[in-house]
């Protein structure tokens, strides 16, 4: 390894451990999935393995996403470096087919997506075959509901294929700690079933290096860096708040109704299911439309809290029925509550801060972008719309003074910004560990969640705060 990349790359008491025990279950040909929270280095831990540990070794390393490709080959070249052109070939969905093809049948080290590689090799005579295969953000290729079909495309494919081929597997993951939502048709039941165990149903005799382990036999806790996460509330405008109420009178009548249908067809399945789940369990159940008007319903319901209202006004007038009538939506204000919060939080930042501000919603995003410069600050716009996603990130990063970054789901993963002080999350969804993988997007620093005071979303960001505090102790303070 050259000098450069010792300067670059801290050894770390974790990551020598991780290391030896991965040595150890490759010898032994003993799956492996490996737990290190956000911000701890699975990038070093992967380059470590693929550079020291399996020399001369054929590996196949999938990244999930481009963002994240695009990222772990910039880092792989420019910062650790050491690899020659023959060696490792990194291909992406811009890569000619041929050239796809040639660095899958020759290349030791292969990097890319899974949705490009599987493009390639499923129309491949003969197969390839790996020593290796290293899953990147490995909790992303469960499904969050399903049947026999646990994984994603194309894992579903690909997972049995390495296990047959006698494939090392090594999963990367930072949140690895959900359940899903598992139809067995066998016995026409539905059951909640946390992730792993569907993983090591998938990849037989899994071995889990767990967070909990490793703060107890390492030094990984000097490296955590606390989120401060605090709830923020907004009072909501008293037109938004009777749509609200009124949005949420209609699905407590229906997840009444599902539920009483669901006590006679799925008797015991209450007793496992969380109500914030029924949503996603009723699209299983037999209870047809109902079950769509449902899910209708909590969608509207979220476009009220996460876009503007010139956006989702449109989708109210389809809730006559549900008391929601023209007079009411006319008196709907045209600016949101929410976005005249932001931008109080922006006005009173310090001088040569960073902000990052994350919304579900192009049109908020755009709105936010547009009109923060209007404060003194520049704006910098990062959504799956943008090409550029790496020279905006730079860009913002290397802002002398204050700056704003605002961001879509976009920017879940695979999008480090430790340069900012601030992270405002515009507004919440359900799942616990996209979250929690959001909030750490700042590694450390101040996490203002907005809500909606005195409406579901309140209680919405209390139940997914709660949840994360016992899922990652570790890592945050929770006012």
């Amino acid at each position: 390894m050259s000098s450069n990349n010792d300067s670059v790359i801290q050894r770390r008491e974790y990551q020598r451990k991780i290391l030896k025990i991965l040595e150890k279950n490759f010898v032994q040909g003993k799956h492996t999935l490996v737990e290190v929270d956000t911000g701890l280095g699975k990038r070093v831990l992967t380059y470590l393995l693929i550079k020291e540990t399996l020399l001369k070794k054929r590996i196949l390393l999938l990244l999930h996403s481009t963002t994240s490709y695009l990222e772990t080959i910039q880092y792989f070249k420019t910062e650790y470096g050491d690899f020659s052109e023959s060696e490792f070939q990194p291909f992406s969905s811009r890569t000619p087919t041929w050239l796809r093809k040639s660095s899958i049948e020759n290349a030791r080290i292969i990097a890319t997506t899974p949705q490009t590689f599987f493009n390639v090799f499923n129309k491949m005579s003969n197969k390839p075959k790996f020593d290796v295969v290293i899953i990147n953000e490995v909790d992303k290729i469960v499904r969050r509901q399903g049947d026999s079909r646990l994984l994603i495309f194309p894992y579903n494919t690909l997972i049995p294929y390495f296990v047959n081929s006698n494939a090392w597997i090594v999963g990367m993951t930072g949140t690895m700690r959900d359940s899903h939502i598992l139809y067995i048709h066998q016995r026409n039941t539905i059951e909640v079933q946390p992730e792993i165990i569907s993983l090591d149903q998938r990849i037989p005799g899994l071995h889990v290096i767990r967070m909990e382990t490793l703060l107890a036999q390492t030094d990984i806790e000097d490296y955590i860096k606390t989120t401060y996460i605090q709830r923020h509330p907004v009072e909501p405008s008293s037109t938004l708040q009777t749509i609200l109420d009124l949005i949420d009178q209609g699905i407590k009548e229906l997840r009444n109704d599902i539920i009483e249908e669901t006590l006679v067809t799925h008797p015991t399945l209450l007793e496992t299911i969380p109500s914030s789940q029924l949503a996603l369990v009723s699209g299983m159940l037999e209870s047809g439309k109902r079950a769509q008007k449902y899910q209708g319903l909590l969608l509207i319901r979220k476009y009220c809290t996460a876009m503007q209202a010139p956006k989702y006004r449109r989708f109210l007038y389809r809730l006559k029925k549900f008391g929601v009538t023209k007079e009411i939506i006319r008196t709907l204000p045209e600016e949101s509550n929410k976005v005249k919060t932001v931008w109080n939080l922006i006005k009173q930042r310090p001088e040569n801060s960073k902000t990052v501000i994350l919304c579900s919603f192009l049109d908020t995003a755009h709105l936010l972008h547009e009109t923060i410069p209007n404060f003194g600050f520049p704006s910098f716009l990062i959504t799956g719309q943008v090409r550029n996603k790496g020279e905006v990130l730079n860009d913002f990063k290397n802002c002398r003074g204050s700056a704003t970054l605002v961001l879509t789901s976009v920017g879940e993963r695979d999008i480090d910004i430790p340069q900012a002080q601030l992270l405002i999350v515009y507004d919440s969804i359900n799942t616990v560990k996209t979250m929690y993988q959001r909030m750490k997007r700042t590694r450390g620093g101040l996490v203002l969640c907005l809500y909606y005071q005195g409406t579901f979303e309140e209680r919405k960001v209390g139940r997914l705060l709660y949840e994360i505090s016992e899922r990652y102790p570790w890592s945050s303070i929770i006012d």
